[in-house]
């Protein structure tokens, strides 16, 4: 045990480092609850007590949700967690966190498999348990991490294979399975890792038993069939209205480049074509995901969820990094290097071919490649610097190790400081405290009419007020959406979700409603007839939810 400790003692206190930042104030930064970690919560909570989805479906691999099809395995993974915790932010959360932790061991394990170089892996797994991209998306429900981690894990089982530890091979497989039932994008970024571990690693695959390469490449083809069959039976309305290819140019933009070109159809095909528009929108949005403004500065600007205010994925500092660990990875030309590159390269494909600028959720994937290349350079310069006089090693020393606490110090004062209150509208802030108020009212009312304009208002009902499965079960009700892929619930019990409308809504009796500052305008609200009962503030001091009681 002592020998382990004397061995492994950076790597401890990396994990350590890891798991202080993924959970401390795990349940209350984000500051709410996402609709879509809410329905994960409720999901698990639902298979925990009944065995059964909020329809009623009995274990399912895929859950329907808003008319959003969810793959399984993360909801399945909460239900521990759920059983230890109860109903609560901590419980949805943990599992992503406990991933991201586990994630920077995996890199650990394959830096030094991939490279024999224990200093670079362990300066790889230090590059992970910091990064705030990868921190960010450890700390929610978000499923894109869980993908991740598996096929990290993954690609680990296959090194491991390589070896000539043979039934690691089947454990690979397995993996990648696990990972097409987390995560939608995973259906287009694990066929591209496999394809790159088999024109970087052909030779070695080669010299492994054929017979255990067949049969864990049958058990990953069986598996993986009835996944991509679903896209095309019920499952595939997200990837439709997600798609890039679902929004071609407006018509009145393409009659106005054919009045330009003097309605000439062959100048128009050949330079202002759909298919050519669909390929630069496509260019635009891969390439977005290498520029400075997404690594360094703005990061992910679709969303003010996707990370916090005036800060990049990366830090300032990890340019120097990038630099020294491209340079020597060039200069190295291994398999493991063409792979790395490989990853690099493919990764942001799954958010290129979607309809977002930028999607820092579905290109996270690229994290690991880009750790490996600052664990790289991070280990290079640190061996530079051992080589130098000791004055001027000093120095440098000092420099970087400031300068990157000082980008790292900066990025948690934003993380804890400005992120909740600059983005809790976005992560639908105020629903818990509203409900704690007003749910213990309910049945002094005869109907409580609730605005959806933050999204899906039915689902924090269910969390937070601990609705019992098996009765919601039975009245589960889902208006699907004739556009896109998101339905909406219209009832539960005495409650009606829909917008408020005052010039109508007042002439009620014995109503709640619960607005928004626009539905109920405090100008126009007759303080003789009606009581303001509550008001919930986002935390940047802006309304939410405006609660007007009508006797």
């Amino acid at each position: 045990m002592i020998k382990f400790f004397k061995n492994y003692w950076l790597l401890i206190l990396i994990i350590l480092i890891a798991a202080a930042l993924r959970l401390y104030r795990l349940g209350v930064n984000p500051p709410s609850l996402h609709w879509d970690e809410t329905a994960i919560g409720y999901n698990a909570y639902s298979i925990l007590k009944t065995g059964r989805d909020e329809y009623g479906q009995f274990l399912p691999l895929i859950f329907k949700s808003f008319g959003d099809f969810k793959p399984g395995l993360y909801i399945y993974l909460t239900v521990p967690s759920m059983a230890a915790f109860g109903l609560s932010e901590l419980a949805v959360r943990l599992p992503s966190a406990l991933l991201g932790i586990f994630s920077v061991w995996l890199t650990f394990q394959l830096g030094w498999l991939m490279f024999k170089e224990k200093k670079l892996a362990l300066f790889s797994a230090l590059a992970l348990a910091l990064s705030p991209w990868h921190l960010h998306f450890s700390r929610g429900a978000w499923e894109a991490n869980l993908a991740l981690c598996l096929i990290l894990l993954a690609v680990f089982c296959f090194f491991k294979a390589e070896k000539k530890k043979i039934k690691w091979l089947y454990f690979s497989a397995l993996s990648f399975e696990a990972a097409l039932f987390a995560y939608q994008s995973s259906k287009v970024f694990v066929p591209l890792v496999i394809l790159g571990l088999w024109l970087a690693f052909w030779k070695k695959i080669k010299s492994l038993a054929k017979k255990h390469l067949l049969i864990s490449l049958t058990v990953l083809l069986l598996i993986a069939l009835p996944v991509y069959f679903s896209i095309f039976t019920g499952g595939g309305g997200r990837l439709k209205v997600m798609s890039l290819f679902s929004y071609p140019r407006e018509e009145g933009e393409v009659q106005e480049i054919l009045k330009q070109d003097q309605d000439n159809q062959i100048y128009f095909k050949i330079f202002h074509s759909e298919p050519l528009a669909l390929f630069r929108s496509f260019l635009h949005r891969y390439f977005n995901h290498f520029s400075g403004k997404f690594l360094f500065f703005e990061g992910d600007w679709s969303s003010a969820r996707h990370g916090v205010p005036y800060a990049g994925v990366l830090y300032y500092l990890d340019l120097v990094f990038l630099l020294a660990g491209a340079f020597w990875l060039i200069k190295k030309n291994t398999f493991s290097t063409k792979f790395i590159w490989f990853w690099l390269l493919v990764a942001p494909l799954p958010a290129a071919l979607s309809r977002d600028s930028i999607q820092a959720t579905r290109s996270l994937n690229m994290v690991w490649p880009l750790m490996v290349v600052l664990g790289v350079g991070m280990w290079q310069i640190f061996e530079w610097l051992r080589k130098q006089k000791k004055l001027a090693a000093v120095f440098w020393s000092l420099v970087l190790i400031l300068g990157y606490l000082w980008c790292f110090f900066y990025y948690l004062d934003q993380y804890y400081l400005h992120y909740p209150r600059q983005s809790s509208q976005y992560w639908q802030y105020g629903y818990k405290q509203l409900i704690s108020e007003i749910a213990p009212l309910k049945n002094n009312y005869s109907q409580i009419i609730m605005t959806p304009q933050y999204g899906q208002p039915y689902i924090y009902w269910l969390f937070y007020n601990r609705y019992e499965p098996a009765i919601y079960q039975q009245k589960a009700q889902l208006k699907e959406s004739l556009v896109g892929d998101v339905g909406r619930v219209e009832k539960l019990d005495n409650i009606e979700f829909r917008p408020v409308f005052w010039p109508s809504d007042r002439n009620l009796k014995k109503t709640l409603l619960i607005g928004t500052e626009l539905e109920l305008p405090l100008s126009e609200i007759d303080l003789n007839q009606t009581t303001i009962l509550t008001e919930v503030r986002f935390l940047n001091g802006n309304l939410a939810f405006r609660v007007v009681e009508i006797p």
